[in-house]
């Protein structure tokens, strides 16, 4: 069966590569290029790259009689020359800035590597092709190279960015109850703790229930929920028989007219509060804001 050429591309692009600019100059000294992703080094010994020129590109003919090329693998920050040499702007040399360092095969300036190749193969391949280059010029930076992925362009920095961020924290709540109150801080909030990074939510809320002196059996996660900038909270349920002097029994019927001045912590108590009532408990996750209940069945 005949691949559909739109799927094909599709499954094509799943490949995240890098993004080069392919150049070169007619023998009447017109500068063409296109931006390619399909570059590949192919030898050492000799030194041979690749590059794959499709018949659709109004520069096919010229690369096809080419008898030196150039690529310029692009940097960070270079998506405008990506998109200009991809699309059908006619002075394309003349939005950018770029040097000929050997042979008069013009190079984009502030790419991260760079290489002037002679012809020594061309090979058709369907509608492209497959112009192997031996390489006789090349010069590198320390600049990162421009991806390109199924989501379009990605980068380094990007990804070095997010892992700077700092990983938000963790806090790990109790609603803790005896069946007919539910048990509370003097500020109407939850028994909490933050959670070290080298413990989990229910290590480090056991541990801070000894702590303090809290007798307390823990049982399921109730809510998961984002914060913002303060971080995620978890909230187990817990179960105690004779709570704790440092907290203010609440009963349970009417918690939802207790003043508790965190809102996203007055939603789940409400709920908490109809849940009991039917003993028929659910699953929160989501933020501060929205998220989903799931059922939960208790054994």
């Amino acid at each position: 069966m005949p691949a559909d050429p739109n799927a094909l591309r599709h499954a094509f692009g799943r490949f995240m590569t890098g993004v080069a600019v392919v150049t070169t100059r007619t023998d009447e000294g017109n500068l063409v290029g296109f931006t390619a992703n399909s570059f590949t080094s192919v030898s050492l010994n000799p030194p041979l790259l690749l590059v794959c020129p499709g018949n659709h590109l109004s520069s096919f003919a010229a690369f096809s009689d080419a008898r030196r090329f150039g690529v310029s693998i692009l940097s960070e920050g270079q998506e405008d020359i990506s998109n200009t040499f991809a699309s059908g702007k006619a002075d394309r040399f003349g939005l950018c800035d770029w040097e000929a360092p050997a042979q008069g095969i013009p190079l984009i300036t502030g790419r991260a590597a760079g290489f002037v190749c002679e012809r020594f193969q061309v090979i058709p391949a369907g509608d492209h092709l497959v112009l192997i280059g031996r390489v006789i010029y090349f010069d590198s930076s320390d600049h990162a190279g421009l991806g390109y992925g199924p989501d379009g362009y990605f980068t380094l920095e990007n990804e070095r960015k997010a892992e700077a961020l700092p990983v938000p924290h963790t806090r790990a709540s109790v609603l803790l109850e005896d069946g007919d109150h539910l048990y509370l801080t003097e500020d109407a909030d939850l028994f909490t703790i933050c959670v070290p990074t080298d413990e989990s939510p229910l290590q480090a809320l056991t541990n801070g229930l000894k702590a303090a002196g809290i007798a307390a059996e823990l049982s399921v996660v109730y809510a998961a929920y984002d914060e913002g900038a303060n971080g995620r909270r978890i909230v187990f349920r817990g179960h105690s028989r004779n709570g704790h002097p440092a907290l203010h029994a609440t009963p349970i019927d009417g918690i939802a007219q207790a003043t508790i001045p965190d809102q996203a912590l007055k939603s789940l108590l409400r709920r908490f509060e109809n849940e009991h009532r039917r003993q028929s408990f659910g699953f929160y996750i989501g933020n501060e804001h929205s998220g989903d209940v799931f059922p939960v069945t208790e054994r």
